[in-house]
């Protein structure tokens, strides 16, 4: 799954810079699917998120989603708002449990683990709100510290509707992990939300399903190791 070449770059790196940060995509990336969509749904179904109007709080996402990709996964955050933090956390600790482990995607578990040996420092970079990152990112090994998403203010214990930048999408996602350290590798598998990052970091890894996809042609063409998705 993972090239001695591609091993062997990650063990120089550690020893060349120490502590440096392995930044990580999420939906698509650790896993299968998209948590932060799954999860979403999942809130709506429960009756918790609700729109004025009664029309549907997800189709309203996805539309929001279509306009515009970052404002729209910002949307589904901010739909969170009146909803008290604990109890968001404690239900999003309850769906991560059995949504996680059957997505999880190999290669990209092992590539974490080789990382972290080499004495890199793993950190995930999600556009899916941050309360279901910090659910699910650690069921995938990584520090619940390390785990950055879209985030609302907070206020009296509830979710607001007020964003927090960077929305961490694109250029967002490049400018949250920085405050990481230096970017030693970036893995991702969206040619929208992830190149930015990977062209940030010395050590690029694409994700892609067996079928292929826009990053992985771009991968290729810029000589970057691709995993494959479906492992």
């Amino acid at each position: 799954m993972i090239s001695e070449a591609l091993a062997g770059r990650i063990r120089d790196a550690g020893r060349e810079a120490p502590g440096g940060v392995a930044v990580f995509d999420a939906d698509g990336t650790l896993w299968r699917e998209d948590v932060g969509e799954a999860f979403l749904r999942h809130l709506v179904s429960l009756g918790w998120v609700k729109l004025a109007d009664g029309s549907d709080p997800y189709e309203a996402y996805e539309r929001a989603v279509d306009r515009d990709r970052a404002a729209g996964y910002a949307y589904a955050a901010q739909l969170q708002a009146g909803l008290e933090v604990d109890k968001v956390a404690t239900e999003a600790r309850r769906f991560a449990a059995s949504w996680v482990a059957p997505r999880r995607i190999a290669a990209t578990a092992r590539l974490r683990e080789l990382c972290e040996s080499a004495g890199l420092r793993t950190a995930v970079v999600s556009a899916s709100a941050i309360p279901i990152v910090i659910a699910a990112a650690p069921l995938a090994g990584f520090a619940p510290d390390r785990c950055h998403g879209i985030e609302v203010a907070v206020r009296a214990g509830r979710f607001t509707a007020d964003v927090v930048q960077p929305i961490t999408y694109a250029g967002g996602k490049l400018e949250a992990i920085r405050k990481e350290g230096a970017i030693v590798l970036a893995c991702g598998d969206s040619f929208n939300g992830d190149l930015a990052m990977l062209q940030a970091a010395r050590i690029a890894v694409a994700v892609a399903p067996r079928s292929g996809s826009p990053l992985a042609d771009e991968a290729r063409r810029r000589g970057w190791p691709v995993l494959e998705q479906d492992s």
